[in-house]
């Protein structure tokens, strides 16, 4: 159970089930979108976004003065 206070944990897998559980796979996601599908704060979904970057082929692009976009590239058949 968790701690009162606390936020439960949250994997990089979690995220990637947002990513991957969509219906337009190629519609980039703000960090406010994840967390609303994951019900954790926007810092936690943040946090993971980052994470996943580092570790998968997960981008982002800065698209306004403090907003970032995350989707995961797709790559045309060849």
């Amino acid at each position: 159970m968790v701690e009162p206070g606390r936020e439960m944990q949250y994997t990089e897998s979690d995220v990637a089930s947002v990513f991957e559980a969509r219906e337009d796979y190629a519609e980039p996601l703000t960090a406010r979108e994840v967390a609303d599908e994951l019900n954790c704060s926007r810092r936690t979904a943040l946090n993971r976004l980052h994470d996943l970057q580092e570790s998968t082929d997960v981008t982002s692009k800065k698209v306004g003065g403090r907003s970032r976009v995350w989707w995961i590239p797709v790559i045309p058949d060849e």
